[in-house]
């Protein structure tokens, strides 16, 4: 009685961990999934999600436009909005400065935008597909400015996309109901997932290049676990940084993939462990969990060097996206209001 008591409640531990995991990544991956919930709660700032998932700054407020500087006027750390939008989400800036993610607008709809630093202005996203009728995001962009990003259906299946100057391209793994494009390296090679009937044992990470796509982790190789995926790319596509889940140790974990080498890891002492983009270098941003679930971001430098990243004054920090020169880019809750932010490599000369 007592072996079966105790195969019980690892069980039912492994399911808890297994659901927050997923809870999780929803949250922190996919927009549009956001506005299938609704928040009887207040705002919950550092995502416990454990009763259920819940939309994180969707309350908003009219914000300045464009970068500013924040409150603690830190010249590494600025602000970025789109104009009047509820919030705002940051996902990867290229070597010239342009910057890709999503807002949400006063209607709340959702949509992707490209910001051009050189004229300190916005341009919005809406891909042009029919099935598309929950909103649109934008995930990365590369040197050349083209973009990738997804949108959804009424089903919650997301449909991706590559955006250049001749227009928009679909981006769908054939036979597979969900394909989210993630970033593309200056050749075109595009990493991200897909998935079908769920976001754990169906989801596997997935490149496409001048050959077609490939898939990464469990039966396709790689890594052990469930839930995979390519989240970065570096410029030159030598480096891949990702996660899983590690299902031997219960937790999510990061990977980078170097030159076909693959390592997990983890930000030491954390709960969860996420990589969300990779430069040139091979130095890796993504999003860990203290063990007192407040949500962080990290760079990780190509040594294995970890500094913790965290907007100042913010309740919640979450970093997607690096460039060679080391920008970053992200978002963070201040207030109770998202905001995307990037957090500049040298000070900036013009605030």
């Amino acid at each position: 009685m007592q072996t079966t008591l105790k195969d019980t409640n690892q069980t039912r531990k492994r399911i808890l961990m297994f659901g927050s995991f997923i809870a999780i990544l929803m949250a922190l991956t996919f927009p549009s999934y956001l506005t299938r919930v609704r928040a009887e709660d207040s705002m919950d700032d550092d995502m416990d999600m454990r009763p259920f998932i819940r939309p994180i700054g969707i309350a908003g407020a009219l914000v300045d436009d464009g970068l500013v500087p924040n409150v603690s006027n830190d010249p590494t750390y600025a602000r970025l909005d789109y104009p009047s939008a509820l919030l705002t989400v940051a996902n990867d800036i290229n070597n010239s400065g342009r910057i890709v993610g999503f807002y949400r607008d006063a209607s709340l709809a959702f949509h992707g935008f490209v910001y051009d630093p050189v004229s300190d202005s916005f341009g919005s996203i809406d891909y042009t597909n029919s099935v598309c009728t929950t909103g649109t995001d934008a995930r990365g962009i590369n040197e050349r400015g083209d973009i990738v990003g997804t949108c959804t259906d009424n089903a919650n299946n997301f449909y991706g996309y590559l955006r250049t100057a001749d227009g928009f391209t679909s981006i769908q793994a054939p036979g597979h109901l969900s394909t989210i494009p993630q970033r593309i390296s200056s050749d075109g090679r595009i990493v991200g997932c897909i998935h079908d009937t769920n976001m754990s044992t169906t989801m596997f990470g997935m490149s496409r290049d001048a050959n077609g796509f490939s898939f990464f982790g469990g039966m396709f190789g790689g890594l052990n676990g469930i839930g995979f995926m390519h989240n970065g790319v570096s410029p030159d596509a030598t480096n891949v940084a990702g996660l899983f889940m590690d299902t031997a140790v219960n937790r999510a974990r990061a990977y980078i993939v170097r030159d076909g080498v693959i390592m997990p890891f983890d930000y030491p002492g954390a709960t969860l462990t996420q990589a969300w983009d990779v430069n040139a270098r091979g130095d890796v941003v993504g999003v860990y969990r203290d063990t007192a679930g407040r949500i962080h971001g990290y760079l990780r430098s190509v040594d294995g060097a970890f500094t913790s990243i965290d907007f100042p004054g913010a309740t919640l920090t979450r970093a997607f996206g690096i460039n060679t020169s080391g920008d970053i880019v992200g978002t963070y809750v201040a207030s109770g209001v998202q905001h995307a932010f990037m957090r500049s490599a040298k000070e900036r000369r013009h605030q």
